[in-house]
């Protein structure tokens, strides 16, 4: 590997830590908190939920800044991941006040989310395409593995007291400040943008007009993401909120929905990278989503621990392929200079289907069952499976070669 992959992998693998950390906030403590604590209704609770997708709507314009500020790519998303600290930590000061719990606790959420392509972008010069994947899976092992140990002693320190809150508030706060320090000393690889790129804050969507493929594969990932996002902003509030008959204690929410998951996560996020490298995206993809769906429905149709904790399992072992693939399939499609832009729409798309996910949950349980809703979100998962394998069989040589694995190659 050279000098800048090493360095790259070090320090992802650092940041990886306070990462997992944080990703407790949003799978498990942050909605528990709302619940138990704030009592928090379902317009709070959207919000909340709705932080990191907005995050991702906001990322879209990230790119077309940075290139009017001509920044470095590690010390801008550095940057903007320690403007989320500074969020976070206002509600650690503040406990009390649920509206500063939920402002700052969104406006955190939203900051680490809106540089998600800046650090594609790094990925795509620092590590080399026959081992994209199986680097970025080991940091994601490390990652998942802080969110199991935190996602324990948390739940421990409720199980407790729920009072102790307060000191997960500030560890939320301190892992936005430390993922922005090992950021900021990633390799500053200049990035070789074109001198004609616009600075047009909506440049990116031309993208979408003049590539195919990566048109598709957009409609794929918004038809499975509806389904999925739906049910999953939901695993906390079904298990913690009496009113739906279950009312878990806190330490079992938080071992079932956090612990559970992510511990799959730990085992199956490095066979999954070199799923990746080795196989059709296509072909992955496909077989990603009928995971999901799966543990979707053993979650919310088994109505027992084991259907509980087996549907999070499998949920969470489809996550840890789920993770590896959205943040890399755009390096696949993109010219080596337009990778932060390709993933800006993915992201920006991602962050539209999770906006409108968590009101859009809550609004069909006051129709229907939850047993109605989870088949309802499998079998849109699923469909996007079928909308896969159509354009896998129609697809041109020239999206084959582009989506096959090996080390082949790309486009610059």
């Amino acid at each position: 590997m050279t000098d800048a992959t090493t360095r790259t992998l070090r320090n992802e693998l650092w940041r990886s830590l306070p990462s997992g950390v944080i990703d407790t906030l949003t799978a498990t403590f942050g909605m528990l908190i709302a619940v138990r604590v704030f009592h928090m209704g379902d317009v709070a609770k959207s919000v909340f939920l709705s932080a990191t997708s907005g995050g991702m709507v906001a990322s879209l314009f990230v790119v077309p800044l940075l290139l009017r500020a001509k920044s470095t790519l590690p010390r801008t998303a550095a940057k903007v991941q320690m403007l989320g600290g500074a969020c976070m930590a206002v509600s650690a000061a503040f406990p009390h006040d649920p509206l500063l719990y939920i402002g700052g606790l969104s406006l955190g959420l939203f900051c680490l989310s809106m540089q998600i392509p800046l650090l594609t972008q790094i990925y795509r010069i620092n590590y080399p395409a026959a081992v994209r994947g199986k680097l970025y899976a080991v940091t994601g092992v490390t990652r998942a593995a802080a969110a199991m140990c935190f996602g324990f002693a948390g739940g421990k320190l409720l199980g407790w007291d729920m009072g102790h809150y307060i000191w997960l508030l500030w560890a939320f706060a301190a892992s936005g400040f430390i993922s922005g320090f090992w950021t900021y000393g990633l390799p500053a690889t200049p990035w070789e943008a074109p001198e004609n790129s616009s600075t047009n804050l909506g440049s990116a969507w031309r993208w979408v007009r003049e590539d195919h493929d990566f048109r598709m594969l957009l409609i794929s990932w918004m038809i499975m993401g509806i389904g999925n996002l739906a049910a999953a902003c939901l695993f906390v509030e079904y298990l913690a909120n009496p009113i739906h008959g279950i009312n878990l204690p806190a330490f079992e929410v938080a071992w079932i929905t956090g612990v559970i998951p992510v511990l799959a996560r730990i085992l199956f996020s490095y066979p999954w990278g070199l799923v990746y490298d080795r196989f059709h995206l296509f072909t992955v993809r496909a077989v990603l989503n009928v995971f999901f769906a799966a543990g979707i429905l053993c979650f919310y149709l088994g109505h027992s621990l084991f259907w509980w904790t087996l549907g999070m399992a499998l949920w969470g072992m489809a996550n840890a392929g789920g993770n590896v693939t959205w943040a890399l399939w755009v390096t696949k499609l993109a010219p080596k200079h337009a990778v932060a832009e390709y993933m800006s729409v993915h992201t920006f798309l991602t962050g539209m289907r999770g906006l409108v996910a968590p009101s859009l949950a809550f609004a069909m349980l006051k129709v229907m069952s939850f047993d109605t809703f989870a088949i309802l979100c499998g079998l849109t998962i699923l469909s996007a499976s079928g909308f896969i394998g159509v354009r896998a069989r129609s697809s041109d040589p020239e999206t084959s070669k582009r989506l096959s694995p090996g080390a082949k190659p790309e486009r610059l």
